[in-house]
């Protein structure tokens, strides 16, 4: 058997759960038969949400035609992350990560453990990347995506994509003030984001902050109040974790709306080794869960036969060997988008605080 035949890879990497993420699990979720396409450019649609009434109509007119809600569609080709990590004979001579010092593991035996190990960590990697790109599809209502051009990774081309045209970005909001304690502007500002969704026919049920907002929330007298009455439900606290570095603080009563509030303080390190969160201090974002959608784009590729190949899927792997210098390469590739369901299906205040 060829450990190294794509696809006996392309299987056994999709039978590795892919790392978990908020953002992108909770709001960009991945349709098999939808969401994977073969080809390069993949097609994103989307439509407006509406809270139209269906009319009152006399029996004998038997029924009055409606007009077919129309959607946008834009043609994009999704980003390109692709990396790898070799292997020497050196690797192979030295005891691995969690071996006894009288190990008896041969060569071909760490060979097996250390591809397995790779392209867990490559995929961890892969899944960072695709969670920060979640994060700033929904700050930015789309995305610029970085790509280095040469192998120096001192050259970079911007690839965007945008899901609104020309300035008009209705999917920012502009708070009133700063939110402060002792202030009833967050409370406000929250209500109004949740009923401009809602006035849209789009679902609003979570409050996603970044940990300063959390902080001014679950210490904010007047939500603490509300929650000591008696026989009144205004909301209530249960704090719990969720996925990685999210925690679900509780629910709230936003005059008729009901919002999860949930701090997200996940972080990622930057090639220069400082820690960032990936969702900014100051930020509050109104959305609900499945609001968007992430599209996987084919990857095209070289085997060994010299031919070219194109892979349908979220993880696509390939092996490369150079006899000459005793190495072999193992690569990981993914071509994830971003999108969502609807018209600016998320409401985003920044700099709140």
């Amino acid at each position: 058997m060829d450990l190294y035949n794509t696809y006996l890879m392309l299987a056994a990497v999709e039978e590795i759960p892919l790392s978990h993420s908020f953002f992108r699990d909770r709001y960009f979720p991945t349709s098999a038969s939808l969401d994977i396409f073969g080809s390069a450019r993949v097609l994103v649609d989307y439509r407006e949400g509406n809270t139209k009434l269906a009319p009152f109509v006399v029996p004998r007119i038997g029924g009055v035609s409606i007009l077919r809600s129309g959607f946008a569609t834009f043609e994009l080709e999704p980003p390109n992350i692709s990396i790898k990590r070799m292997l020497t004979v050196d690797h192979l001579m030295t005891r691995g990560f969690g071996e006894s010092l009288m190990s008896k593991n041969t060569p071909a035996e760490r060979e097996t453990t250390l591809l397995i190990d790779d392209m867990k960590e490559l995929d961890e990697r892969i899944t960072r990347r695709e969670e920060w790109m979640a994060v700033q599809t929904i700050l930015g209502n789309g995305c610029v995506m970085e790509h280095i051009t040469d192998r120096d990774d001192v050259k970079f081309e911007n690839v965007e994509a945008r899901y609104y045209t020309g300035t008009d970005n209705t999917s920012q909001y502009t708070p009133a003030a700063k939110w402060a304690k002792g202030s009833d502007a967050w409370r406000k500002d929250v209500t109004a984001m949740a009923k401009a969704l809602t006035s849209r026919g789009l679902p609003a049920t979570d409050l996603v902050v970044s940990p300063d907002v959390g902080d001014l929330i679950e210490t904010d007298e007047w939500f603490k109040e509300r929650l000591d009455i008696r026989r009144m439900e205004y909301g209530h606290l249960a704090p719990s974790e969720l996925a990685n570095g999210a925690t679900f603080l509780g629910r709230l009563n936003f005059s008729g709306v009901w919002l999860d509030i949930i701090i997200s303080e996940e972080t990622y390190e930057k090639d220069d080794g400082t820690t960032v969160p990936y969702l900014p201090g100051g930020s509050a974002i109104v959305t609900a869960p499945d609001c968007g959608r992430t599209i996987y784009g084919g990857v095209t590729q070289m085997e060994k036969d010299e031919r070219f190949y194109t892979y349908a899927g979220k993880r696509v792997p390939k092996y490369d060997a150079d006899t000459n210098k005793d190495t072999k390469e193992i690569r990981l590739t993914a071509k994830p988008l971003m999108a969502p369901k609807r018209k600016s299906p998320w409401l985003v205040a920044k700099d709140v605080i």
